[in-house]
């Protein structure tokens, strides 16, 4: 496999912070072109509707069956798109990311603190990433990447990662002088899924590949503990 250059992946997690963070200076209730914004309430876009981003500062965001949206971003809250959906881009920095069935992302999901699931038939076309949480993935594509740190991950069910995987080193520099948040995280793939790419791992993980499962190779970027 041809070599990997590892870059950080911080700069999706602090552009998201500064571009919500703006929504608290200046932030109208209904933005322009269809779009929705809010502060310190949730938001819910109905079955079958169609809007442009939407987005809110301390409040959740659901999108119900069959609705359509642009970015999709919350400071602290959950986001959830059920069955059908279409959206742009997903990211939250305090709060987890579920996608029902048949869920269209066209960009990337992304969440700081939690975790993501993404069920049967959902396909995200870009990366999926996230630093403190578990990403799920059953019955679903991702085209790109799966991204984490501390997080497991959970392959199962016939998915697909056409990318690679890649846990990254602990970020925090107190991480490495305690014992703090010490435990690996694990990677799950069973029998019936796959990773077409490889899996790169940056500090010790657990994994928990079944038979018959397929991947590509198990990189080790890290010196193993004696």
């Amino acid at each position: 496999m041809p070599a990997f250059n590892h870059v950080t992946r911080l700069g999706t997690a602090t552009a998201l912070l500064i571009l919500l963070g703006s929504y608290v200076f200046g932030a109208s209730a209904d933005a322009a072109e269809g779009g929705i914004s809010r502060i310190n309430q949730a938001v819910t876009v109905d079955a079958e509707q169609q809007v442009g981003d939407v987005s809110s500062v301390n409040g959740s965001i659901r999108l119900a069956r069959g609705a359509e949206a642009g970015e999709v971003t919350t400071v602290n809250g959950t986001i959830e798109l059920d069955d059908g959906v279409t959206v742009s881009e997903a990211g939250t920095v305090n709060g987890g990311i579920r996608l029902g069935s048949d869920v269209k992302v066209n960009g990337e999901l992304s969440t700081v603190n939690g975790g993501i699931r993404i069920n049967a038939g959902s396909v995200v076309a870009h990366n999926v990433e996230t630093v403190n949480g578990r990403v799920h993935l059953e019955s679903a594509v991702i085209r790109q990447n799966i991204v984490t740190s501390n997080g497991d991950i959970d392959i199962v069910d016939g998915a697909i990662v056409e990318g690679d995987i890649i846990v990254e080193s602990r970020r925090r520099w107190w991480d490495h002088l305690f014992d703090w948040n010490n435990r690996s995280p694990r990677i799950t793939v069973d029998a019936e899924s796959s990773v077409q790419g490889d899996i790169h791992i940056y500090r010790e993980v657990k994994l928990e590949i079944e038979d018959g499962a397929m991947v590509g190779d198990i990189v080790e970027h890290f010196e193993t503990r004696k």
